[in-house]
This record gives structure tokens, sequence and C-alpha cells, in this order.
């Protein structure tokens, strides 16, 4: 993996962007409890949300010292900068790395900026989890790179703060990015660079001294495609979906884990769930003999709020996929 940042009084700063539903938060907070498993140790993790529902962008901070952390403020420039969706990833990144910094990003590509590590954590996590929820996957990825950390102090974290339900599935998925990286490390070592066929791609990490200076003008980070470049719909290219403003996708992002099914034969046409969707998918069908409501299913988030706010019971949250 290159450099890492090595522990001390210094405060170690890790930014991460992600869209609700993520885990940016979880992964913020696990990071500093696997941190604190020294007793030294001091780590402060929070959020930092938009609108708050899923699929919307968001960030998340942890702070990590050896000395009592006071300040509280979120982090405008970070050690390591993490995106868990790689649409949030541009060209700005460089804008919030501090000197020697690196950028975390999950995707399945690589990319020419030497300050950009990439690892396809969806489809780590989709395989082992049998959903694209990168969180711990990006976790482990940092305890390879932060001094401080390992794969037992995250275990540990994982044990710790998260629901017991959700315990070995995860501690798998750890297992499986350190062993992916260990052995990426390895080849790099012997020949000069990792294979990116095994389902992890890592940049060299330049070491730090030489990161203090900008990058060669033709390294490109990693970019996503738009509509203007008259691309296939977003699924070829792409798990989830982002577009240059003023353009709409006509797929939904691919992290929706339920959505609505409208039983007609209860619904009264009482319009309630029409006025509570907070993103406008439910719409007014105007046909005398048909359903009163339908539901546009290329936008809708699966927050449920329909099925909770409907007094009829005609409204039901199914698995994504299911009947």
């Amino acid at each position: 993996m290159g450099a890492r940042f090595e522990k001390g009084t210094i405060l170690i700063e890790v930014i991460w962007h992600g869209r609700g539903g993520q885990g940016a938060f979880t992964a913020a907070r696990l990071l500093g409890a696997a941190y604190c498993e020294d007793e030294e140790a001091c780590a402060l993790a929070f959020p930092s949300f938009g609108p708050e529902r899923r699929g919307a962008p968001m960030r998340a901070y942890t702070k990590l010292s050896h000395a009592p952390i006071g300040d509280r403020a979120a982090s405008a420039r970070g050690d390591v900068v993490v995106f868990l969706d790689r649409t949030l990833f541009g060209p700005a990144f460089s804008d919030e790395l501090k000197p020697g910094g690196v950028a975390l990003v999950n995707s399945p590509e690589p990319c020419a900026d030497p300050r950009v590590v990439t690892l396809d954590a969806d489809g780590i996590s989709q395989q082992i989890l049998a959903r694209a929820i990168p969180n711990t996957a990006l976790l482990a990825a940092l305890s390879t790179m932060l001094d401080g950390l390992d794969r037992d102090k995250v275990v540990s974290a994982i044990r710790s703060s998260m629901p017991a339900r959700l315990h070995e599935k995860n501690i798998v998925v750890v297992d499986e990015v350190v062993a992916r990286l260990g052995e990426a490390a390895a080849q790099e070592g012997a020949t000069g660079a990792p294979d990116a066929g095994d389902g992890i791609v890592s940049a060299p990490v330049a070491p730090a001294a030489a990161q203090d200076t900008a990058p060669a003008a033709a390294a490109e980070p990693l970019r996503i495609p738009t509509l203007r470049d008259h691309v296939p719909a977003p699924r070829v290219f792409d798990g989830s979906t982002c577009f240059e403003g003023g353009y709409l996708v006509n797929t939904n992002a691919g992290w929706r884990q339920q959505r609505p099914v409208i039983d007609q034969d209860v619904c009264v046409g009482c319009l309630r769930c029409y006025m509570h969707c907070p993103d406008g998918v439910i719409r007014k069908t105007g046909e005398p003999d048909g359903p009163a409501v339908a539901v546009d299913l290329d936008f809708c988030k699966g927050c449920g709020i329909c099925e909770l706010v409907c007094p009829f019971d005609a409204i039901s949250m199914v698995p994504e996929g299911g009947e």
C-alpha cells in the first residue's frame, strides 16, 4: 500500500464522503473505536448531514490522536479522504488532502494519480454480505494505512460497536480485504505493479515527501462519465448514478433495499401518501376506473414514509427484487 501514516501526538484526520445508507458514520465511529484500543489513544467521530435521507450526500469525520482532542470542528483537510460512493469523487478531491495525504475510493477502476488508492469495496461486500455496503471494507483498508491500527483492533471495534447479528459477516469482509491488500502489496513489491484483476486495485502511494508537491499534469483522477458523453444506461458503467447538474438519471441508485407496493383493492385514494412523499415520486394517475396513485420506482428512495402514513394499510414495503 505504500507509506503508512504514523501515530503520535499529531492529529490524524479522516474525512468520509458517502450517501445516506452506506454506513459512513458507522465506519467513522468504528475507526475511532479501533484506534482507542490503545489506552493512551483519543478519537472523535461525528457526521455532517444535508438532507437526512437515504441516498443523499453526507460527510463524516474521524480525528485520531495520542492527546486529548479539543477541536470539534469539521475537518477542512484530511490525511485520508474516503469516498464510499465513487460518484462523489472528482478533481476537487485534492483540495481536501493534507500534504502527503491519500484518497481512498470505492471503485474497481485504477487511478493514475499516485495519491489515490482504489478498492472494489462494493464488490467485496456484495459477495459476502449480499449487499453493496462498503463501509467495513474501506475501514479494513484504512487499518493497513494508519499506524496504531490493525486487523484485530478493527475486529474488536466491530464486536463492541455493531449489533451481534452483523459481527461475523463483517469480520469476513475485513479479513478478505486485509488478505487481498497483503497479496497486492506482495505483488507490488515483487513486480512493481499490483494486479487489477483480483478485486483490489491499489495505486502506489508515494512517500510523504514526494507527495508534498503536485502530481504531474498528465495524471488524471478517476472520472465518472456523464450523459453528455452519450454513455449507455448508468448501470452499464457504475453501480450508482451521478450526472452533471441539470440532468436526471433513469434508474434508482442501486442502494434501495425496499420498495413500496400498493394494494389497489384496499387503497381508497385518500392521497395521504402523495402528500407526505419527500421525493414526490407518488403521483395521482387521474384514471377514473384505475388505481388512484402510482409510484415512480426509478426515483423512489425506499424510505417507507408512505407505508407509515397510510391509514388503510394499503401500502407495504417489500424487499427489492421481491414480488
